[in-house]
């Protein structure tokens, strides 16, 4: 497999994504692609396409939550945000998420990550990809949304 930047994809590009992440993003996706970052990995056989995306976002975030926003304020210092991550669904369940994630890692050796989710079973899934389970005060904050944070020093 191999993982690589698309460069400059136009819109189009993610017409695969759920139809709700796609009425969220494309709007935005003008300014957002000024500083982020898509990637993506491939296996070896290029027959069989794109496994799995990701977006490394820059300076300008996608609209983001209220709680996405506290938590921007606290992590923009040190942590870069990732977003619509998605593995195509014939590629699901064999582990190019995880892998998508360890070379986003190996390419980024020294940057730590946030990322939430609002789905709580998909914080396992994140666990084992070394993400922690991000809150203040010790606690979960009791909206929907579940922060997580790699530390690459931990």
């Amino acid at each position: 497999m191999h993982f690589q930047e698309i460069n400059n994809p136009a819109p189009d590009f993610f017409s695969f994504l759920p139809i709700e992440w796609q009425n969220e993003l494309l709007p935005q996706w003008n300014a957002l692609s000024q500083s982020a970052r898509v990637y993506g990995l491939f296996p070896d056989d290029q027959s069989e396409g794109l496994s799995t995306i990701g977006i490394v976002f820059g300076s300008d975030l996608p609209k983001l939550t209220p709680y996405e926003m506290e938590l921007y304020a606290l992590l923009k210092a040190s942590y870069r945000y990732i977003g619509y991550v998605y593995t195509m669904p014939h590629f699901r369940g064999r582990g190019h998420a995880s892998k998508w994630f360890d070379n986003l890692k190996a390419h980024f050796p020294k940057q730590n990550f946030w990322l939430t989710v609002e789905e709580p079973a998909l914080t396992e899934f994140y666990k084992k990809n070394h993400f922690d389970v991000f809150s203040r005060l010790g606690q979960i904050e009791a909206n929907e949304e579940i922060c997580l944070i790699y530390n690459q020093n931990t």
